[in-house]
């Protein structure tokens, strides 16, 4: 049921069995708020009306709503800084009794706008009728390259961005909610990818009461490893790279735009149709057996070939970082068409020619190791050098330290590796991953790792809470020549309140650059099971696929 102006009227700013107040329009509901809870912290509302806004998606119409910004908990860390957890609501004039948590994402620190619009979506949750909520997870993200992750100075700071920014939030929101409705929300969702996926699966662990359901899409939930082979990545493809003028390594033209495609062809030519149709899409994960080193130059051939060094850097890179014992660091990674994209280059080589590096792997990536992942945090300033120098037999052990005062830290604190979520599946909670196929900072087949450890663990009852869908040729969370658009909040909400188990996804390609298909449609289909031709039908459409 949709709390429509005329219930708002009637129930004013009830709180708690309190008679009802003055009849009230929703815009002055909405500007009482914040000083009827000024004990949560200082806020501030606004009154929105219906319109629109645009985001990489393009133009979303928004309803009547009332707009929540301010600081919860502020105070000053050991480090000297201030902290506070910064948060932004949005409740709407029309509300479906809902509630929508928002993943954040990278190192947070940012408060992104609370429209319950995430990749993989095909509607804003708020236009929907949700209440949304989103957080910078309890600092800002300063200027500099460091400047993301100075918060892992302090250890509470670490604490609040790795999970208990999750119930400050969520307490504060239902709070909001009750204040402004007169009753408190029916169900509650979270749903974010990268570092969202990690706090949702975060949220399974830690706060099974608290969400009836969770999308994790291209879950960061062992990043600190990860990191480390993102750094062991751009150490492989330094070492083949053009010099610069000045003598350092030109990462942006470790590969070039034909290397790149002549991987992502020879990944379609030993993979593509074994899924019953050559399509341009991987389907057939498990099967495909392709061979970078298949592509090396022989000797006196000089072109549609790829540089002995670069076959063998990429097979290094994809094969996953290995200590000197031959253990493995995080996870191997499929092959894909989809790293011939831009959102693949971005995060493993950037731009060529370009100095300083503008690779994500090597901006973004170095300074979390240093200051958030390491215990104690390293202060480094020359991020390249850092890079380059990293050893992962010596330095690997410093993410996994739990010394004082950094307890709880680290990797134990950021990742979400564990599979007791025994209590969330009891109290019917239900689980969406997804993950693209050709993600290049976070790979899906340690996503399906986690799976699989599900499955040891709870065995057939597995699938009947957690799920996992893959995207072939999708980037991190969204893009590639990958039919990435699909609604995971409609099979979520499907899931929990009429118990209809997704068997598959209905997607679709985007317009956009890049895209060979725009407007095809595929079926993502639940983990094990993958989407087969059925020999017959237009190869652009959904109905001609089956998932076996």
């Amino acid at each position: 049921m949709i709390v429509r102006y005329a219930w708002l009227a009637a129930l004013g700013l009830i709180s708690s069995g309190t008679a009802p107040a003055a009849a009230a329009t929703f815009p002055e509901t909405c500007l009482r708020l914040a000083t009827q809870l000024t004990e949560m912290g200082v806020l501030q509302a606004t009154f929105q009306p219906a319109g629109s806004v645009t985001t990489p998606s393009g133009p979303v119409a928004l309803p009547d709503h009332c707009v929540i910004t301010g600081e919860l908990n502020r105070r000053t860390g050991i480090d000297g800084s201030p902290y506070a957890f910064g948060i932004e609501i949005r409740l709407p004039a029309e509300w479906n009794g809902k509630f929508f948590f928002q993943g954040g994402g990278g190192a947070d620190g940012v408060v992104r706008p609370a429209l319950g619009l995430l990749s993989g979506q095909t509607k804003a949750a708020l236009s929907k009728g949700y209440a949304v909520a989103s957080t910078d997870a309890g600092h800002k993200e300063l200027p500099g390259a460091v400047g993301p992750y100075l918060f892992g100075l302090d250890p509470q700071a670490r604490i609040d961005k790795g999970y208990y920014h999750i119930p400050v939030v969520y307490n504060a929101a239902k709070a909001l909610i009750q204040s402004a409705y007169g009753r408190v929300q029916t169900r509650s969702y979270f749903l974010g990818c990268s570092n969202g996926g990690r706090q949702g699966m975060a949220a399974t662990q830690r706060y099974a009461d608290m969400f009836d359901g969770i999308v994790a899409g291209a879950p960061a939930y062992r990043v600190p490893r990860a990191a480390i082979d993102a750094v062991a990545q751009v150490q492989a493809f330094a070492a083949i790279a053009p010099k610069l003028p000045d003598g350092s390594a030109d990462l942006g033209s470790a590969l070039s735009g034909a290397d790149l495609k002549l991987i992502a062809d020879g990944v379609l030519e030993a993979c593509d149709g074994l899924d019953g149709v050559k399509d341009g899409m991987v389907n057939n994960v498990r099967a495909c057996k392709f061979d970078v080193g298949a592509l090396a130059c022989k000797a006196g051939q000089n072109s549609a070939c790829l540089a002995p060094e670069k076959a063998a850097a990429v097979k290094r890179v994809f094969d996953g970082a290995k200590l000197s014992d031959g253990k493995e660091v995080y996870s191997a990674w499929p092959y894909d068409p989809g790293i011939n994209s831009p959102g693949w280059t971005a995060w493993r080589l950037g731009t060529p020619g370009k100095t300083p590096w503008d690779a994500r792997n090597a901006t973004l990536i170095p300074g979390s190791i240093a200051y958030y992942f390491s215990t104690p945090p390293e202060k480094v300033t020359d991020l390249v050098d850092y890079t380059l120098k990293y050893n992962l037999d010596r330095d690997l052990p410093k993410i996994e330290a739990v010394a004082a005062p950094f307890n709880e830290s680290g990797w134990s604190l950021e990742g979400a590796p564990s599979t007791d979520v025994t209590k969330f599946k009891e109290r019917g909670g239900k689980m969406i991953f997804y993950h693209g196929m050709a993600d290049a900072i976070f790979s899906p087949l340690d996503t399906l790792r986690y799976i699989d450890q599900l499955r040891a663990r709870y065995g057939a009852d597995t699938p009947n809470f957690a799920r996992a869908f893959l995207v072939p040729g999708m980037n991190h969370c969204a893009g590639g020549p990958a039919t990435d658009e699909f609604d995971a909040l409609g099979a979520l909400e499907a899931w929990v309140e009429k118990g209809e188990a997704p068997a598959r996804i209905e997607a679709r390609a985007r317009n956009a650059p890049g895209v060979p298909w725009p407007g095809r449609t595929r079926p993502l289909c639940a983990y094990p099971e993958m989407a087969v031709y059925k020999g017959a039908g237009d190869v652009e459409a959904s109905a001609s696929f089956e998932c076996k």
